[in-house]
């Protein structure tokens, strides 16, 4: 139907996503769990008799000591190690990842702990959450530029990035607000990637597996004319797993008005195409990044009422170029750093959204064609930033800046056959599409946001084995109220074997265009939003008994006010976005790292969320999680990594009479041979027991989400000259 013109510091590694659902009996989850203590157990045992003189190549050719002093610069935008940074952080290299066998960012982010990626029935798309907050808490960066945009957060078709492209991922887990501004309030993710002079290696790469998944992926780095120069490029395509939906929201339609117009029981489909092409370059203390990445005929497989579309694929572009300068020996006492970025973005639905199918009948008639709704939007952002730090005083590190953001949605257009005109009045049921952009009903107005802020923090090493970070941010918004975010850190070297941190921070998120000023079939705007605002609260500890054996363990208070939530109004038959609520959450995280040789490792953690029974805390987020993670290089050249992942039950709402969705344990095992000059091969098989794994639905899709079986893919490496 087409549409008129017109114009960190830890070292954890989650589980990789399946490429291809395999039918099958389901495995029991203690079945499962026997499996996998098996497969461990035999990676320990067994490393007696491996030749001890042989080091694994990636992942094992540094001691854990080395790895857990690496230096990590997401806390206070200076390099510090594991013990000394001022919040809890984790770290996660490109070597680590490759052995894992991870393709995509967010598979990389399921071993952290205090993470739980969930998949949205719309596209697929995964949403990461911090420590039981929604994933609107959490600020995903790359090279320090925020992903998110004024409408979709991370974008209507976010899908992760590929990790061909990444040197290394730090995340915080806790507030960042006092440094990074909004979204920074439950967590925060800085993707750091193979830019100018992080190339050790040129490599080019293929990919192959299930669901008829094709990769193919070059990295290169070389100098010219005194520059360091660096090209990564990953082209890939899948048919996605497309899940089996027994029943729908279209389902409970027909069973209120007497149709048949559902799709299910039917396939979801979620292929798509993704392009991403990165260029810097870099002089002395100049660096120029260009990202490029590109969405072509994603698949959205339902909508987010949670009705069967095997018919919309839609696109979108995202360009970023930055220009940044970054000198720590300025002057005798003073380093500086600025930086200047731009943006832009669009997203289109081609012919339409399908929201619900043909047949659809509602209160105002029967939808012959199917509810249509094609929308297009392109925003621009561009921003600066200076600051400075100065190291005159004895003891103390202070850094200071001062930034602008501005962002444009510039373009909005929207095509609809139900609701209301341009005008406001009701269309009927089962008419042509008509233009709506540039009205009040439009999903979104074409507005601009303008945000100033300032920061300022201080590093006092106060005494030889204590040191205390104090620092705030300002940030004011040109379409709501500002937002003053302050946090602390006292960290004490206890021993030379423990750690401890008392940590505390205030954060804030920003209200979307879509709650300020979007109305929606059942949603109405608030152009008087206030920020949602948090604080939280943690005692963490880090312990090593001896070079080879890390433990670590965090306390948390997570308080969340203000919260952004659908309300009824009186004399309004929809709801409205409004600030009304509260909601707390205490928590518990434990890990561990042990190194029985130099050709084994373990790693463990597991996360204990206890959220309160407020009405706005976040449903279908699990209470426990739990990982264990095994690599051993049993022979030369020779790499055995195998992982598991479990997640425990997960709560329904208020009124939903189902059982709450159960526990699962996916475990995947990766095989890697290096031992071909220039040559490298690997082999991995994802959700190796074919758990009936499931994500949490509302109860328009009543046997909620079916997450990928059993899949297999192999992966070629070669070694370019330098």
């Amino acid at each position: 139907m087409p549409r008129p013109q017109r114009r960190l510091d830890r070292l954890e590694v989650g589980a990789h996503a399946t490429v291809h659902e395999v039918s099958g009996p389901a495995r029991t989850r203690w079945h499962a769990l026997h499996r996998t203590t098996v497969v461990v157990g035999l990676l320990a045992a067994s490393a007696a008799a491996a030749n001890s003189d042989e080091r694994f190549r990636h992942l094992l050719s540094l001691s854990l000591e080395d790895l857990m002093d690496q230096k990590v610069t997401i806390s206070t935008q200076t390099a510090r190690s594991l013990n000394n940074a001022p919040s809890t952080v984790s770290v996660v290299t490109a070597d680590d990842i490759k052995a894992t066998g991870a393709t995509n960012l967010v598979e990389v982010l399921q071993g952290v702990p205090g993470i739980y990626v969930r998949y949205s029935q719309f596209g697929f798309r995964p949403l990461i959450s911090f420590r039981g907050a929604n994933d609107k808490q959490t600020l995903l960066m790359v090279n320090g530029a925020p992903m998110s945009d004024l409408m979709w957060r991370l974008g209507i078709f976010w899908k992760g990035l590929p990790v061909s492209a990444i040197d290394r991922v730090e995340i915080i887990r806790g507030p960042g607000s006092a440094l990074f501004g909004t979204d920074a309030s439950a967590g925060v993710i800085n993707v750091i990637t193979k830019t100018a002079g992080k190339i050790g290696e040129n490599e080019a790469g293929l990919r192959i597996g299930s669901f008829d998944t094709q990769n193919g992926w070059l990295n290169y780095g070389s100098q010219w004319n005194g520059f360091e120069v660096a090209m990564t490029a990953d082209l890939s395509r899948t048919d996605g797993h497309d899940p089996l939906i027994a029943s729908d929201a279209q389902s409970r339609s027909d069973l209120a008005f007497g149709t048949t117009a559902s799709l299910a029981p039917g396939e979801a489909r979620y292929g798509w195409q993704n392009t991403d092409l990165r260029f810097s370059l870099s002089a002395d203390n100049w660096r120029l990044l260009a990202d490029y990445i590109r969405h072509d005929n994603l698949a959205t497989g339902m909508t987010g009422a949670g009705a069967l579309d095997p018919v919309t694929e839609g696109t979108d572009n995202r360009l970023d170029i930055g220009l940044l300068y970054d000198n720590e020996q300025f002057s005798a006492d003073w380093g500086v750093s600025a930086e200047l970025r731009y943006r832009y973005l669009d997203y289109t639905s081609g012919d339409g959204f399908q929201e619900w199918p043909p047949g659809h009948t509602d209160a105002s008639g029967v939808y012959p064609s199917g509810v249509i709704n094609q929308m297009t939007s392109a925003e621009q952002r561009l921003s600066g930033e200076a600051g400075g730090l100065y190291h005159g005083i004895d003891g103390h590190a202070i850094r200071m800046g001062a930034g602008y953001v501005w962002q444009d949605l510039g373009h909005v257009e929207q095509w609809v056959n139900s609701g209301v005109d341009g005008n406001g009045n009701a269309l009927p049921a089962g008419g042509p599409l008509v233009d709506i952009s540039d009205t009040p009903y439009a999903f979104a107005p074409e507005k601009t946001r303008h945000n100033i802020y300032v920061y300022l923090q201080d590093e006092w090493a106060i005494a030889r084995d204590w040191e205390l970070t104090v620092g705030a941010r300002y940030d004011h918004y040109s379409d709501f109220a500002g937002s003053l975010t302050p946090r602390l850190a006292l960290v004490w070297q206890t021993s030379e074997q423990l750690t401890t941190k008392l940590l505390y921070g205030q954060a804030f998120r920003a209200p979307y265009y879509q709650e300020l000023y979007a109305e929606t079939s059942f949603s109405l705007p608030n152009p008087n939003l206030d920020p949602e605002r948090s604080e939280t609260w943690e005692l963490a500890f880090s312990y090593a008994p001896h070079d080879d054996l890390h433990l670590g363990m965090n306390l948390y208070r997570f308080e969340q006010r203000d919260v952004i939530s659908l309300q009824p109004v009186a004399g309004q038959t929809k709801l409205q976005y409004q600030n009304a609520g509260e909601h707390r959450i205490h928590g518990l995280e434990l890990e561990g790292w042990w190194q029985p040789t130099e050709l084994v490792r373990l790693a463990a953690n597991f996360t204990l969320n206890d959220p309160d029974s407020s009405f706005y805390r976040e449903i279908g987020l699990p209470k426990q999680q739990a990982y264990l993670r095994a690599d051993w290089q049993f022979k030369p050249g020779w790499n055995w990594n195998a992982q598991t992942n479990w997640v425990g039950e997960r709560d329904r709402g208020a009124g939903d009479g189902r059982a709450p969705v159960d526990a699962q344990l996916v475990t995947d095992s990766t095989l890697r041979y290096a031992g071909i000059r220039r040559w490298e091969f690997a082999l991995s098989i994802r959700n190796l027991f074919d758990e009936d794994a499931r994500e949490y639905m509302r109860s328009s899709i009543a046997n909620d989400l079916p997450l990928p079986g059993r899949s297999v893919y192999a992966e070629a490496r070669y070694l370019l000259d330098n």
